[in-house]
């Protein structure tokens, strides 16, 4: 019924009878809403306050911003994530728009966070988008570019060509602020060819208008003109506000850029008054830059100073950093031309003091470090005489004959440690084979069978001894070469490729070190003592911290006051030693998280039962499978042996317990371990645990 009122008042009296009726019909559902909003609860009046900030938005941001304030606060007292969520975003997105875009940034994050562990798609996109933008404004944009390319590999892995779109429009925009505008233009033009190809209107002028601001930079001011014009042209006379004002505010600088100050001021004016209008400081302030250059032009230095102070203000007061460089820069050049030297040295300190905290060094290495990460980065080296090419061709070679020299002799030593492995496998094989075969003999050929297999695990202990010994005689020669070829080479890549071989050095020397505890364990005699088992743990505490903790690691340990513990020191060390080095390298290195390792220990009948709890980065599904097995890894950031675990299950075997692993929510790990309270008191009767098990 409503579509075809539309059409006979289009055709009766034209567009804005229809603009008309369309503002009518809104002003009639808000006024629908707020009455539902008095009479609904719960679930109702959550979807009644998203309508309302919905509808609000880009209307009226401050009244918008109120009904997203109660509608956070609702889904709060509901309780429900989801709702949370997606209330957070609104809410932080209305900051934005008041342009309170701290605020904005850390709710954002904190919703964000939720979205991730719902893995909530749809809401992790929106989110990203919405920090992006928040962090470009306030000049941060190696945060912003982080989160949109986030953002595009998500919507990429989608296929979803609109939203890939927005994703390549944003990265555009930070290219702009970045001030490389033909990078800029290619993000654009490819989020133009993706809107055309399925007929996607929505944005389509505001991302024209961002072409025209590139070609504005590169002064091709008629390509840039066309942009406007066109972006205008889509919307006609239903532009909204934010249209209006950046169109108006592109043009005029088109025409500043060739000097046709009359012209420029028409569109500035427009643009100003628009910005006032919906309250948008940045906008203004921008404008007003501009407004005072061409005042400053004709000489008027009052007004023109008048104008740049109040673009002071206004980017000073919202944190936009961008628009408040630019008034520094163009203060000081208007002192100077007024020969107010004082006053220019003033504002030119101040542009270099921002400019430098925008424009950091840590702000390029970020920068540098994302765009590898996602492929983006580009080599803008270049070579500029051929003697200089020629060096660096000797250095090459030179480099590659010192590297081929090292890798050989590491190759052997790996060769050896390998096939020393390789020989106790089949040592171990061979025990194996014989415990098979002695189940099916007599009581007579049992005996004899496990002579054999004990004289055989004897010979592997003392193989592995043996050859630990062997091996560690070649690795000391090899870091004392590693030692002198670092003070004899002055080369850097040299250098580091030194380091990185004395590194590998000293993981194959820790290999060596695990394995003779292996063979340790296997061939110690218990030997019961009373534990003072606070002493154990900061004896492991202590050799932690010397090879450095992560920053804010919160480490807790918590004994039972009813806990005696009649056990073998060495071993229990050597468990507890394995477990915590285990839950510290794998925490979770985000700055969102906090890390923690929690210890406790409880007494349970004849049995002492302790567990130790991380946050990490966790474990899965077939790693929990196999992780108490030797030379198992289960992440890349596993040190090489990969048998700290296998040690741990060792020795809690040889302590007659058992160890475990337990899944728990989220990301949390938490190990089980259970030995006697009483060791001396231990039978030697007693069949084997299965001392590893997955639950």
């Amino acid at each position: 019924m409503y579509q075809i009122f539309i059409k006979k008042v289009y055709r009766g009296t034209g567009l804005i009878v229809i603009l008309l009726s369309t503002f009518s019909l809104q002003a009639q559902k808000i006024d629908s809403l707020k009455s539902l909003l008095t009479t609904s609860s719960g679930l109702a009046k959550y979807e009644v306050l998203f309508a309302l900030a919905y509808e609000y938005s880009d209307v009226d941001d401050s009244l918008s911003f109120i009904y997203a304030e109660d509608l956070f606060a609702l889904a709060n007292e509901m309780g429900d994530s989801s709702l949370i969520t997606k209330a957070g975003r609104i809410k932080a997105g209305q900051l934005r728009r008041i342009e309170r875009l701290n605020e904005a940034i850390q709710l954002a994050q904190t919703v964000l966070q939720i979205a991730r562990r719902q893995n909530n798609i749809p809401e992790i996109k929106l989110l990203l988008n919405s920090m992006a933008i928040s962090h470009t404004l306030m000049a941060q944009y190696d945060s912003a570019l982080k989160y949109n390319f986030e953002s595009l590999i998500i919507r990429e892995a989608e296929d979803n060509k609109p939203d890939i779109s927005i994703a390549l429009n944003n990265i555009g925009l930070i290219y702009y602020k970045l001030q490389d505008f033909h990078k800029s233009i290619e993000y654009y033009n490819r989020a133009l060819v993706l809107k055309r190809e399925v007929n996607d209107q929505h944005d389509l002028d505001r991302l024209l208008i961002n072409l025209g601001l590139c070609y504005n930079s590169l002064s091709r001011y008629q390509d840039a003109k066309d942009y406007f014009n066109e972006a205008l042209s889509i919307c006609k006379d239903a532009c909204s506000d934010q249209i209006k004002l950046e169109s108006e505010i592109g043009l005029g600088i088109s025409y500043f850029s060739v000097e046709d100050f009359s012209e420029a001021l028409v569109h500035f004016e427009k643009s100003y008054v628009v910005a006032k209008k919906i309250g948008s400081s940045r906008y203004q302030a921008e404008n007003l830059n501009y407004l005072a250059r061409i005042y400053r032009y004709n000489r008027d230095y009052t007004k023109a100073a008048e104008m740049f102070k109040e673009a002071e203000k206004l980017s000073a007061d919202k944190a936009y950093n961008s628009s408040l460089l630019d008034t520094y820069r163009y203060f000081s050049e208007l002192f100077t031309e007024t020969n107010d030297f004082k006053n220019a040295s003033l504002y030119q300190s101040k542009y270099i003091t921002l400019n430098e905290s925008i424009y950091s060094e840590a702000l390029i290495k970020n920068l540098t470090k994302v765009q590898s990460d996602y492929e983006e980065r580009e080599n803008i080296k270049t070579i500029a005489e051929k003697n200089e090419v020629l060096r660096l061709k000797e250095e090459v070679i030179s480099r590659q004959r010192l590297q081929g020299i090292f890798i050989f002799a590491i190759t052997l030593l790996i060769l050896g440690l390998a096939t020393a492995l390789l020989w106790a496998g089949k040592l171990q094989r061979k025990a194996n084979r014989l415990l098979a075969d002695s189940r099916a003999n007599l009581a007579k050929k049992v005996d004899e069978r496990t002579a054999e297999l004990l004289h055989a695990n004897k010979e592997l202990d003392h193989f592995i001894y043996k050859t630990s010994h062997d091996i560690r005689g070649p690795l000391a020669t090899f870091k004392g070469l590693c030692v002198i070829a670092r003070t004899d080479i002055k080369d850097p890549v040299g250098l580091d490729l030194v380091k990185m071989l004395d590194l590998t050095a000293d993981k194959m020397i820790s290999i060596l070190n695990r394995l003779l505890i292996v063979n340790t364990i296997n061939t110690t005699e218990l030997k019961p003592e009373l534990i003072d088992i606070q002493a154990c743990i900061d004896e492991v505490l202590a050799k932690e911290e010397k090879k450095g903790l992560p920053p804010r690691l919160l480490f807790k340990s918590d004994i039972d006051k009813n806990v005696v513990l009649n056990s073998d020191k060495a071993l229990l060390v050597i468990v507890l030693e394995n477990l915590i080095d285990n839950s510290i390298k794998f925490c979770d290195q985000s700055d969102r998280v906090d890390p923690f390792v929690d210890v406790k220990f409880s007494q349970e009948g004849d049995s002492v039962l302790f567990t130790i709890t991380d946050n990490g980065i966790g474990i899965d599904e077939v790693s929990k499978q196999n992780i108490f097995q030797m030379f198992f890894r289960a992440s890349e950031r596993s040190q090489p042996g990969g048998i700290g675990l296998y040690l741990s299950r060792l020795a809690t075997e040889k302590l007659g317990g058992t160890i475990e692993l337990v899944p728990m929510p989220g990301k949390l790990t938490r190990f089980f371990v259970r030995i006697p309270n009483n060791l001396a008191e231990k039978t030697q009767s007693k069949e084997p645990k299965n001392a590893y098990q997955y639950t």
